[in-house]
């Protein structure tokens, strides 16, 4: 298995995650679900985040699952960050970002009027279409969970190799 299928595999098994209202039970995947931001991702990666939005950090601890702290640090460009705007410009610093053409693997991060705020793992593209895996969305009680969108969506700032 790549080490790319080995991120989507490990995102894959994610969906369905919910977070917490506390620390308790954060490897569940539904009990103890809340809208309080408390989840397994900043326990084990950024864990004086806890509490904090965690998109970026579930795309991070993927990452680490599949290749190790020291592996997926270089394959992020050199930096954790849970903050989006940072881990966006982390991949263009080392000039590994495009707006077409997204790839199995790919981080695609997305904007909204003032910055770039969300970020996931396409996990496929077809027809016109990128498939991902993001975490928290769904608005309330964030969850890991699909997503699809035409290619060129308005809201996509880029994908990141």
């Amino acid at each position: 298995m790549t080490g790319v299928e080995s991120v989507i595999k490990i995102a894959k098994s994610e969906v369905g995650y919910l977070e917490k209202r506390s620390a308790d039970a954060l490897d569940s995947k539904t009990i103890n679900a809340g809208d309080a931001n408390y989840t397994k991702y900043a326990r084990d990666v950024y864990p004086s985040l806890q509490g904090q939005p965690w998109c970026d950090m579930f795309v991070d601890w993927c990452f680490v699952q599949a290749f190790g702290k020291t592996t997926a640090k270089q394959l992020l460009c050199g930096g954790f960050s849970a903050y989006t705007p940072t881990s966006s410009q982390y991949y263009k610093n080392r000039g590994q970002y495009h707006k077409s053409n997204p790839q199995r693997g790919d981080q695609i991060f997305f904007r909204n009027s003032q910055r770039i705020c969300h970020t996931g793992l396409v996990v496929g593209v077809s027809g016109g279409r990128v498939y991902t895996i993001e975490g928290n969305t769904n608005g309330g009680s964030g969850e890991v969970a699909r997503h699809q969108y035409p290619v060129g969506y308005y809201e996509i700032y880029g994908y990141f190799t």
